[in-house]
């Protein structure tokens, strides 16, 4: 289909029968309408498109021409639109679906919107020849971003405790219903072996997967959409911030879930992290970590794994942060950080040979308190748990994309009093041994540990 002209836009969303078909064709391809709308639409056909004049959008073109706006500003007399004036008009209904739905994906797929930028920037190594130098710059619909397409602008007003990005950097996408971790394998000492004979086979690397696959479950969640609802939010912007605190309940879920995948496993037996004692890393240590537990639990990571995030109960937290090295007044906070070296904080500076997360990421949750139980029966006590992970390797998050576009924009058409967001996502172990450490804290015997539900 030839690309359509400003007018062409206007009068085809116009068209009740021809509106309805640009949403089934932005169903098909998998798109975000707003996101099929720009795909269709060339504004320099209209030849009045000047070099220095902005690109307007196809969806902001038909924004303009329903007068629909969210900008307010009171000294210029300017009001965002009123709900009362959408409801009747389904032009305007679809249009104001549509706005909720991109304030709702521009949340929730804010960290595959960043992990898509990650990888343009990777592509530089990866196809020196080719094309595409920046996200931006590919096609809607490419498989290389797929989740550019949902994009809408990101609020900064709305944000959450502990971003999604904060437990991995590792994003996955399936169209299948099984998913299972891929992990390459071998053997360390391979690399050191020698080849004795001409003939001799070289040792062999693996595609390894997870014992058993996860499947991903679809979540939804229905937001009221009639005249009665809006009405109340008098506004439409104010309709679309409400959209946006429901996308933040949304991540805070994600999150919550992929800390269970952290003590839990997920994907086959076994897979959740490392259980530690508080004593193994400082036998002094008690009831809090210490300087001395801290800087052993970092060294426990090696061989390309390193200690990037750790996520503990209030209190602790609060512990290490006001953490001293033994009998001296010297913070374990001061002991700063700088590429490749660690000040000692009492005089003098070490050299350190193994690369380090350059600022470890901190957080306390509510998950993380009396999660291990010691002991069994009634001799059986509860302790925190202190986790520490390597984000790029300890979980990933795994999530079907498109089939939720499809299903949310024919979703649209329906007469239908709610809209729904739905998602189809979940989480899967990676290298939960050797890239997360549970710290029991508070447990100074040698009962048996177990992560409780």
């Amino acid at each position: 289909m030839a690309l359509m002209t400003t007018r062409e836009v206007v009068e085809r969303y116009g068209n009740a029968s021809q509106r309805a078909g640009l949403v089934e064709q932005a169903a098909d391809a998998g798109m975000p309408f707003s996101a099929y709308l720009d795909s269709q639409y060339d504004p320099e056909k209209d030849g009045e498109l000047g070099a220095d004049d902005d690109r307007r959008s196809g969806f902001e073109v038909v924004l303009d021409e329903l007068e629909m706006t969210t900008e307010c500003n009171p000294a210029a007399g300017i009001w965002p639109t009123r709900t009362e004036d959408v409801i009747g008009d389904p032009g305007k209904e679809l249009a104001l679906k549509e706005m909720c739905l991109n304030a709702y994906r521009s949340t929730v797929y804010r960290p595959q919107i960043e992990a898509a930028a990650r990888k343009a920037e990777r592509r530089a190594r990866w196809e020196r020849a080719g094309t595409f130098q920046d996200v931006h710059d590919t096609p809607p619909g490419s498989t290389l971003t797929p989740y550019h397409d949902a994009m809408a602008h990101w609020d900064e007003d709305v944000e959450v405790d502990i971003a999604l990005e904060e437990l991995t950097t590792r994003m996955a996408e399936t169209s299948k219903k099984d998913y299972r971790a891929t992990i390459l394998e071998y053997e360390e000492d391979a690399f050191r072996e020698e080849q004795r004979t001409p003939g001799a086979d070289p040792p062999m690397a693996t595609f390894d997967t997870s014992e058993r696959p996860i499947q991903p479950k679809k979540r939804m969640l229905a937001i009221p959409f009639t005249y009665e609802h809006l009405r109340e939010v008098e506004f439409i912007d104010k309709a679309m911030e409400h959209v946006e605190e429901i996308a933040v309940q949304r991540i805070m879920a994600k999150v919550d879930e992929g800390l269970e995948t952290m003590f839990h496993g997920a994907g086959g037996d076994d897979l959740g992290g490392t259980i530690v004692r508080l004593q193994d890393l400082d036998a002094s240590a008690t009831t809090s970590m210490t300087p001395k537990a801290w800087l052993a639990l970092q060294k426990r990571f090696k061989r390309s794994y390193l200690l990037t995030s750790a996520i503990g109960y209030d209190p602790d937290i609060t512990d290490l942060q006001l953490a001293k090295i033994s009998e001296t007044n010297v913070m374990l906070v001061n002991m700063n950080e700088r590429p490749n070296a660690v000040m000692s904080g009492f005089g003098g500076s070490f050299s350190v040979m193994n690369q380090l997360a350059q600022g470890i990421r901190v957080g306390w949750h509510d998950y993380c308190q009396n999660r291990i139980q010691a002991g069994s029966g009634n001799a059986a006590t509860k302790h925190n748990a202190f986790v520490v992970y390597d984000k790029r390797k300890a979980v990933e998050y795994v999530s079907q994309m498109n089939t939720d576009i499809i299903e949310t924009t024919r979703d649209m058409l329906k007469q239908v009093e709610y809209i729904v967001c739905s998602e189809i996502w979940g989480w899967i172990s990676y290298q939960p041994k050797k890239a997360i450490y549970i710290v029991v804290i508070g447990e100074t015997g040698s009962k048996t540990l177990k992560v409780l539900e």
